[in-house]
């Protein structure tokens, strides 16, 4: 995929996930995909890996449903061949409290044939959970 079209898959992807279209979400994403939030899982819930297109969406559905992103913005998006950096804002607001924060968030992704086959995502997990 050439960055252009990278790139413009990327701003999908975001939007997507803004909007919460977690079955649209769930189809940009290989069969046996991996998705982890770093952090440990110790200290925090969210801190997480799955394997595989179903838990991958089962994760983003628990996800939409307790937390909201407003404000999104690219900060930086740095593309090499078929990974990608992708460093972001947002405000979230947690559905359960009511209470919402700024973060800064980081992704790392990998794509091949069109589709995510990696994400691991980097996040204040103390501040979300």
């Amino acid at each position: 995929m050439e960055n252009s079209a990278f790139e413009a898959f990327l701003k999908s992807f975001y939007a997507t996930r803004v909007e919460g279209e977690v079955d649209e979400l769930g189809e940009m994403f290989a069969d046996d995909a991996k998705f982890q939030i770093a952090g440990s899982p110790e200290y925090s819930m969210l801190a997480t890996k799955v394997q595989g297109r179903d838990g991958i969406v089962s994760l983003f559905r628990t996800i939409s449903d307790s937390f909201g992103l407003e404000d999104f913005a690219f900060q930086d998006m740095l593309i090499d061949g078929n990974k990608a950096a992708v460093r972001w804002t947002a405000r979230v607001q947690n559905i359960t409290s009511g209470d919402s924060f700024a973060t800064e968030l980081a992704d790392f992704i990998e794509i091949e044939n069109g589709k995510i086959i990696s994400l691991n995502e980097f996040l204040d997990t103390a501040l979300a959970g």
